[in-house]
């Protein structure tokens, strides 16, 4: 009688521990589909799969990236501002300091801009000044 309860012990203890080791997908994983997802326009549900990657591995090197696409999507495909500037400000807050010094520009260059008409944008109003000069040389 002793020995089966052990032994019941032991066989449960295996079947947990089987359990606990089945993962969810890769961040590559989720990276990749929140990308195919991004180039089939479906930008709702790769909106989706960044947030999936951002939760469940915050740490996985593809989390910045993920953050920061995010606020772009959400700016750029999908119109909503307030989500953006979210999402941009967390990806400030959370991730630059392990960011690419050029997405953390962008990001705050986005969080400065958003909702802004393209001819309001000071930083873009120069390039269209010089390319209208240059034009008129033409």
């Amino acid at each position: 009688m002793r020995k089966g309860v052990i032994l019941l012990f032991i066989v449960s203890l295996i079947i947990l521990n089987i359990s606990a080791c089945k993962k969810g997908p890769s961040p590559e994983e989720i990276f990749s589909e929140a990308k195919s997802l991004q180039e089939e326009t479906k930008y709702a549900e790769a909106v989706t799969k960044y947030e999936e990657l951002v939760t469940l591995h915050p740490r996985s090197e593809l989390a910045p990236q993920s953050q920061f696409m995010i606020g772009f999507i959400c700016a750029n495909e999908i119109g909503n501002l307030e989500k953006a500037s979210v999402a941009y400000k967390a990806f400030l807050e959370n991730y630059s300091d392990v960011s690419d010094s050029g997405m953390v520009a962008s990001a705050k260059w986005e969080l400065d801009n958003l909702g802004k008409d393209i001819n309001e944008i000071d930083d873009l109003s120069v390039v269209t000044e010089g390319e209208e000069e240059g034009q008129e040389e033409e």
